[in-house]
């Protein structure tokens, strides 16, 4: 299982960045590490890295996207 789901998270991964990036969002808010059960260190130094990357971008502009989402909604008619 390790090469076939190592396969299909490639390619989950792939598409994920590409939605993130069709709604407007920082690719680099994802990030896919490789770490075996002995790379600990590597994780976590990954993981430190990821934090400050992540804190470097900033917060959502999700008021923005709410407001373009909510301009596609279609509008509910009271009964």
């Amino acid at each position: 299982h390790y090469i076939d789901q190592n396969y299909k998270t490639m390619r989950r991964y792939e598409l994920l960045r590409r939605t993130l990036v069709q709604m407007g969002l920082e690719p680099e808010r994802i990030r896919l590490v490789w770490a075996s059960a002995a790379e600990g260190q590597i994780l976590a130094d990954e993981i430190n890295d990821f934090v400050e990357t992540v804190r470097s971008l900033g917060p959502l502009n999700w008021p923005k996207w709410e407001k373009e989402s909510a301009a596609l909604q279609p509008i509910q008619e009271a009964a």
